[in-house]
């Protein structure tokens, strides 16, 4: 019994230590991008690039740049509401600053982690943490609740299992943002006997304090952070929908607000960087099945990626500008006090 036990001990270190090596990622990622580009006609993909309407293009681009301003107030309105004034274009150039990392760190968590890291040393990083999940959990919520209204709409296409995921999915997210909402009384009410879970809600009492301060603000603040999501994620959806019509192959919002957020999972394949590769083929396959043609489908999962680019690509200038800046004994990176 005790041979079984170290066996299965030395199996998982294994496991964890393969599935956590940076090598495995890389790997997995530059195989799951050669099968894409196997199972894909890529090249008719790309030639539908060089024959991008001009006036949806441009529309589609402006409403990713309206998605990413929401979601920027998405996360701000958690740390302005929580106590720290800190100037929007501040908080802006932070998030593409995030943005750039994640190009450049293919982690989906590699922008909060920086984010966590400099700006926790203003607000504590207990609050910072909090704003971060906080934000998150808020578009995660968006996206439920626009897949459900998009599940609705296609109740008659879609299967009873399906609908009920996105019921399921919703109901998961509200459930969520319950518990962290009354961690801190959960905290509080611990009996101190038991020692281990009193230290660990103790551990905790930043992040749990930090929601507990979200629920007792008169401003509505988690109520704020929630609606610039659901406006964040329509306008991704949308901006999708309008780069459909750029490359004349409409398809509507709703099929992209059921596809996306299962294209979304790929990103937790631990054996992949970010889901790359698997996630692209993961919207093609969806898209396929919503009755899309191959190369217009190729086409806009690479978007997916492509549309946060330029911001990406914004918040790297804005990095080296302030790390040149920096350098030369110019102003640092600060917190303005506008209230």
């Amino acid at each position: 019994m005790m041979w079984g036990s170290v066996s299965l001990s030395r199996l998982r270190h294994v496991l964890s230590a393969f599935l956590g090596s940076p090598w495995v990622r890389l790997v997995g990622s530059v195989v799951a991008v050669a099968l894409f580009i196997h199972g894909v006609d890529l090249p008719k993909a790309l030639q539908l690039y060089g024959h991008l309407a001009p006036g949806w293009t441009v529309l589609a681009v402006s409403l990713a740049a309206l998605s990413v301003v929401a979601s920027i107030a998405e996360w701000g309105v958690l740390l302005r509401g929580g106590g720290h004034h800190m100037d929007w274009s501040f908080l802006g150039s932070w998030y593409l600053k995030g943005l750039f990392v994640n190009q450049v760190v293919p982690a989906g968590v590699g922008g909060d982690a920086v984010r966590a890291l400099h700006l926790g040393k203003m607000t504590g990083h207990g609050p910072m943490v909090a704003s971060l999940l906080a934000s998150r959990m808020a578009g995660t919520l968006a996206m439920s609740w626009w897949a459900l209204a998009a599940a609705i709409i296609a109740r008659d296409r879609l299967k009873i299992p399906v609908v009920t995921s996105f019921v399921a999915f919703a109901a998961a997210m509200i459930v969520a943002w319950t518990l962290a909402l009354i961690s801190d009384i959960v905290r509080r009410r611990i009996p101190h006997r038991f020692l281990l879970a009193t230290k660990v809600g103790h551990l905790l009492h930043p992040l749990t304090g930090a929601f507990d301060s979200y629920r007792d603000r008169p401003n509505h603040t988690v109520g704020r952070s929630i609606a610039a999501g659901i406006l964040a994620w329509g306008l991704n959806l949308f901006s999708m929908a309008t780069f459909s019509l750029a490359l004349s192959s409409y398809v509507s919002w709703s099929v992209f607000a059921l596809t996306l957020p299962l294209a979304l999972l790929a990103t937790f394949v631990p054996i992949s960087a970010n889901g790359i590769g698997i996630r692209e083929g993961v919207v093609v396959l969806l898209l396929v099945q919503a009755h899309v043609a191959v190369a217009p489908a190729t086409a806009l999962a690479l978007f997916v990626d492509l549309q946060m680019l330029p911001f990406a690509v914004l918040g790297g200038l804005v990095y080296l500008a302030e790390h040149g800046a920096g350098r030369r004994g110019g102003p640092a990176q600060r917190e303005a006090a506008a209230p």
